[in-house]
């Protein structure tokens, strides 16, 4: 139970408040997990001119709270809701609930509680979250390995939580689930894996059941059966819908995410052990590569001097020397950099320059007075350690 000396933080409105922004997900981005989101305009995608002005700036952070009834609500910081536009100001009093009975028991909303007002970052995040990072690992997992992502897309922005406790509602929210978890899985980086694992395959084009032929027997029911699940739910909701009933959908869909969450985070320890590597060190990996420097954009100039550095492949380092370059009459201060092989060769790396070109036209200009030097970057080893 919340502590009551935090309910002047709140004011709480219908989840329905968050539908026009839905509506415009060019101008806002909503973030949701299954403890509470924020709601804040994505100024890098908007074009202030056209569809907003500067002083229109929304972002409301907000818990997910049970009522009495079971159903949820949102309670929005008040602070943030009343620094809100007018325009916005007057949507969310629309939905605003006096007076709301809460539910005794209600440990999502505790977590949100605990990690945004009272500051404990050690919070757990939800399932919602979960599934975008096992998706980001499981990703560059097989990028490492397959040369190609098990799944397409790093995440879906439009997954979030329904908007009413309706079945209409939940089948919306399960589509955005669908889309990334079923419809982005990648059926070559299957057949790549199943390659990889010497398994056959029936029938490559069907790609969930290309996944079950590859897994474990144990682990078909907590890897598999949560995914089929989903994808059956998807094709149970084609065509007009033949009832629209009230229906838990907060909590259904809740529960869906738990075990899609789960069967990811099974999948990607099976991948690890599978294929033995660490996915934490790929994606690690794949993010030092995209800041290593230098960016290539050609072959070097003249280009023969790459003929010259592949001469190193396939050699056995014995011994590196690295340093300052003694000063020499005419050349910029330099660092050098020599590699001793086992086979009894040697390779330096030199930094040149156009300095003396420089030099010449600006009389005043020394070339000892500049200095370069080398800098050394590594990217970690994907392998398990």
């Amino acid at each position: 139970m919340m502590p009551i000396k935090y309910e002047q933080h709140f004011l709480y409105f219908n989840r329905s408040v968050l539908a026009q922004y839905r509506a415009s997900p060019h101008i806002y981005g909503l973030k949701e997990d299954d403890m509470g989101g924020i709601l804040e305009t994505a100024l890098d995608d908007v074009d202030l001119d056209n569809d907003l002005s500067e002083n229109q700036y929304v972002r409301v952070r907000f818990g997910f709270r049970k009522l009495k009834d079971n159903c949820v609500c949102i309670a929005g910081l008040r602070y943030d809701v009343q620094e809100l536009p007018e325009k916005d100001q007057f949507i969310w009093r629309g939905n605003m609930l006096n007076n709301p009975l809460f539910a005794q028991d209600d440990l999502a909303f505790e977590r949100w509680v605990h990690r945004y007002i009272e500051g404990s970052w050690d919070v757990e995040d939800g399932p919602r979250i979960q599934i975008d990072q096992y998706v980001k690992l499981i990703r560059s997992l097989t990028l490492q390995i397959l040369g190609r992502p098990l799944f397409r897309f790093e995440e879906n922005a439009l997954i979030n939580f329904p908007i009413t406790e309706n079945t209409d509602a939940y089948d919306k929210a399960h589509l955005e689930l669908y889309r990334l978890i079923i419809d982005g899985l990648d059926n070559n980086a299957l057949v790549l894996l199943a390659d990889k694992l010497k398994i056959p395959l029936s029938d490559p084009k069907k790609t969930l059941n290309s996944l079950k032929e590859l897994l474990p027997e144990d682990l078909i029911k907590i890897i598999h059966k949560p995914l089929k699940k989903c994808s059956n739910e998807r094709s149970d909701i084609h065509g007009v819908p033949s009832e629209l009933g009230s229906f838990p959908a907060f909590d259904t869909f809740r529960r869906d995410l738990i075990e899609i969450a789960k069967s990811l985070e099974e999948l990607n320890k099976w991948l690890e052990i599978s294929l033995s590597v660490d996915s934490k060190a790929c994606l690690e990996r794949e993010e030092w590569m995209k800041g290593l420097s230098p960016k290539f954009i050609g072959p070097p100039r003249p280009e023969f001097k790459l003929n010259e550095l592949r001469k190193a492949e396939g050699k056995t380092i014995k011994s590196v020397e690295f340093g300052e370059e003694a000063e020499m009459k005419g050349v910029h201060g330099r660092e050098g950099m020599i590699f001793h092989f086992s086979d009894g060769t040697s390779m330096s790396i030199l930094v040149g320059s156009n300095i003396s070109n420089l030099a010449h036209k600006f009389k005043d200009m020394k070339q000892e007075e500049f200095q370069t030097d080398l800098m050394v970057f590594w990217a970690p080893s994907i392998q398990k350690e």
